[in-house]
């Protein structure tokens, strides 16, 4: 196929894909789905590979479990959200999956897909997110692969089924809509790429994609990494019931010319509390490969990936839990595999490498009205992303790709809430030549009674700092903060109380910091500080610089002690300890001690160190 043919395949599935998305968030109902963004679209083969960008894109091969080829009919619409009968696509019961068969000229030759994160799917809480649950069965309705529709007719049994199964079931039927109506537009962009193309040439492209991004991968990408092996580790808070033991993912990189194998071993085996993942190898390496696009801008990450990048996981452990363990909170482990994952590359690139970035935090306050109805505000929010080895990391990003998040005047006329403040959380990013993102606070003053949860981690283990970098402030919710009432909630918690005139303070984790933060440039300390991102008291603590306030007319400015500030720094540079390659902060530190984990220090190239420590001191490689 020349590849003029090939760019127009590409560039048609790629904007079909964005096309259904962009109808999700026009049509759909739910907050989540519509307001932020939590689905995704895909296109697969008929071998229910991903031809399309993934980056958790589902695929079709729950359906070709369960219905034969000669069993798929044009018009079918198939619904499932069964975390253990999915092949590792869907992974929590919320997220109901939507696929639609492609035909063209009489045969099958594709599938449209969407999935995304519902309101509401039964179970024995309001949103269906029990933090504390110990069986699936506690999280709600599972379905296996079903016909929703059977030739283009709409099976009203398991409609009725799938909505008497929700709390919400007007936001259901709207997204459920919403979804099909996006995977028929798919569908419908396809067919025309192959009315223009012929069907022949569609479907032959779509193997061809597979092979550009493995040769990509393979060609490109590949030799940039080094030889070798580099193992890397990182740590979830806690389970959501035993609250003292923190949940290991371990990792080691083999690399060698011709393929990258991700060897998961020493990972936590699967937990009594809902943090667990069913994947399959094949899913985390779309997961994780989907970051190898940075070393290779403009190449589209598919299936092809899995050819050259591979994911070895053994059986019973949080990322491969077997039924029927709980599973709610599973994108915990989703995406502290980047921390491990991130670790490793640090080591096999002598810390060039982005620093830690926080994970998803959910927050959300749920009650019932004067009817008895259920009400369910909830947010899912982001934090600091990790500093670059060149620029400083991003404030308050979501890691759900191209979510957003809700805008109070739309919270503030459908719930009964006031937005007091939302702002960046000062001194949340991690200290370093360059500083981690900052993550956000918000001020919530609710109007009546209800009551409080939250689905997050990092609320005691820091991001971890690289190169020298330090770790970022993990994140928390206080209620009634500053009052005598005031009460800190960490971890993932459920059902929390809260009365109307209270004030809950959210707080996010911020992302770690990279380099020595010695190195870090006056002036853009002085402007943190000016901007109210870094205090008075971090700036002398973290990175050595004594900055006066000074007031000129009726502003405020700050100025630099230069004098102080050499003095200041070469005091701490004399008195330090090495730095570390990774730095985990206070928390990993009292855990190590208590006997709770074990990781494996690894300090700063010889020659920095040397250069980093006081003079006298054995140093450490």
């Amino acid at each position: 196929m020349d590849p003029i043919t090939l760019d127009v395949v590409e560039g048609g599935l790629e904007a079909a894909v964005e096309e259904g998305e962009a109808a999700v968030e026009l049509a759909g109902r739910s907050t989540i789905i519509r307001e932020q963004h939590d689905y995704r679209a895909s296109i697969c083969t008929v071998d229910c590979n991903n031809v399309t960008s993934v980056s958790w894109g589902a695929s079709a091969d729950a359906v070709r479990a369960h219905f034969p080829l000669e069993d798929i009919y044009e018009g079918d619409v198939f619904l499932y959200n069964d975390a253990y009968d999915s092949h590792g696509t869907i992974t929590h019961l919320p997220d109901y999956c939507i696929c639609i068969p492609i035909f063209h000229s009489g045969r099958l030759i594709g599938f449209s897909m969407i999935f995304g994160h519902t309101e509401d799917v039964g179970g024995r809480s309001v949103g269906s997110w029990p933090t504390t649950s110990t069986s699936i069965f506690e999280e709600g309705i599972q379905i296996p692969p079903v016909r929703l529709y059977s030739k283009g007719k709409a099976q009203e049994d398991i409609y009725k089924i799938v909505l008497r199964n929700t709390r919400f079931p007007d936001t259901m039927q709207g997204d459920l809509d919403a979804f099909i109506g996006a995977c028929r537009l798919i569908e419908r962009q396809v067919k025309q790429l192959c009315d223009r193309l012929g069907a022949d040439i569609v479907e032959a492209a779509m193997y061809k994609l597979m092979d550009r991004c493995e040769e990509a991968v393979r060609n490109v990408i590949l030799p940039m990494f080094p030889n070798g092996e580099f193992t890397g580790e990182d740590f979830l808070d806690n389970d959501g019931i035993n609250m003292e033991d923190p949940v290991k993912l371990m990792v080691t990189i083999r690399k060698d010319p011709t393929k990258i194998i991700l060897d998961w071993t020493g990972t936590n085996p699967q937990t009594e509390g809902p943090l667990n993942s069913p994947n399959d190898g094949r899913f985390l390496s779309k997961w994780v490969g989907s970051f190898l696009s940075q070393f290779s801008p403009g190449t589209v990450i598919n299936e092809g990936v899995t050819r050259v990048f591979r994911c070895e996981l053994p059986p019973g452990t949080v990322l491969t839990s077997e039924y029927p363990a709980p599973v709610i909170n599973r994108m915990q482990c989703w995406f502290r595999s980047f921390g491990a994952y991130g670790a490793a590359l640090a080591q096999a690139f002598d810390g060039n490498v982005t620093a830690d970035n926080n994970c998803v935090q959910v927050y959300g306050v749920y009650g019932y009205d004067k009817d008895g109805k259920p009400w369910l505000y909830r947010e899912v929010f982001g934090g600091g992303s990790g500093a670059r080895p060149y620029a400083d990391g991003t404030d308050a990003v979501d890691m759900v790709n191209d979510a957003k998040n809700l805008p109070t005047e739309f919270i503030e006329q459908r719930y009964p809430v006031v937005i007091e403040r939302v702002a960046l959380n000062p001194d949340s990013g991690g200290c370093g030549k360059y500083r981690g993102g900052m993550g956000y606070v918000k001020d919530i003053h609710i109007l009546t009674d209800g009551f409080y949860v939250t689905y997050v981690d990092r609320t005691a283990f820091s991001c971890f700092g690289v190169n020298g970098g330090g770790p970022g402030l993990p994140g928390g919710t206080w209620i009634n903060p500053g009052t005598p009432d005031e009460k800190l909630i960490q971890f993932c918690q459920e059902g929390i109380p809260v009365k109307a005139g209270d004030v809950i303070r959210v707080t996010t984790p911020g992302g770690g910091g990279w380099g020595d933060p010695l190195e870090r440039d006056v002036e853009a300390i002085r402007m943190d500080v000016l901007r109210q991102l870094v205090s008075v008291e971090s700036a002398k603590e973290n990175y050595g610089v004594i900055v006066h306030k000074r007031l000129k007319g009726l502003t405020t400015d700050y100025e630099v002690d230069v004098e102080a500030t050499n003095l200041m720094r070469e005091k701490i540079r004399r008195e330090r300890n090495a730095l570390k390659l990774i730095n985990r902060g206070e928390y990993a530190e009292e855990k190590r001690k208590a006997g709770k984990i074990t990781y494996n220090d690894v300090f700063l190239p010889k020659a920095v160190a040397e250069a980093q420590a006081p003079a006298g001191e054995e140093q450490l490689s």
